[in-house]
């Protein structure tokens, strides 16, 4: 053992002590933790310092200029949120979902911001079993975050689209107010006379 190794050692051996301490500690929070989010119907929390996304894996904390480059749309924007909330800034407008992809390498294949913004915005209130948008702001988060939530007027329960009525059984001529056409008789709805003509 070298001196500089001797000098170390009884520091190295205080960390250890205190590292696997903190461990065991870390670890009953966890199964604690993790029997909180079963009850309430959430995946589990894997072991570890940083967050976890909404796809269960571990969360980027920072924006790097190749952090979205490459990436479908989409999943550069659940993994934006996901930093957000991990940092404690939740949920995000249109604006900065696309200034933040843009300083993360995303390509958007519009001609200019503005067109961007406006398919973004159309991706975040189509996707409704994704993005969920806060009642009364422009702010969307991850439906995932909020499992009770209820979709606000815009998003409806079709994803934005208005539901058709079911077509009725009842024959067209009930709903004009006639009587349906017997068997044999013209498709005009002209009745014979008496005399057969």
């Amino acid at each position: 053992m070298t001196t500089k190794e001797q000098d170390l050692a009884p520091a190295i051996t205080l960390l250890d002590a205190q590292y696997v301490e903190a461990q065991k500690v870390a670890n009953g929070k966890l199964v604690t933790l993790n029997a909180i989010r079963e009850a309430a119907g959430l995946p589990p929390r894997a072991p570890g310092i940083e967050g976890q996304g909404s796809e269960g894996g571990p969360v980027l904390t920072q924006i790097k200029r190749d952090t979205f480059y490459g990436k479908k749309q989409m999943t550069a924007m659940r993994e934006y949120l996901d930093m957000r909330r991990v940092q404690g800034d939740g949920p995000a407008t249109p604006r900065e979902i696309l200034d933040a992809l843009k300083a993360g390498g995303y390509k958007f294949e519009a001609k200019s911001d503005d067109i961007a913004l406006v398919s973004l915005r159309a991706l975040l209130r189509k996707a409704t079993n994704v993005f969920h948008k806060l009642p009364g702001t422009n702010s969307y988060g991850l439906l995932s975050w909020y499992p009770n939530a209820k979709p606000t007027k815009e998003e409806g329960t079709g994803g934005g689209l208005a539901r058709r009525k079911p077509k009725s059984t009842e024959s067209k001529s009930k709903r004009r107010g006639r009587p349906p056409n017997p068997k044999g008789q013209p498709a005009s709805g002209a009745l014979k006379d008496d005399n057969g003509d």
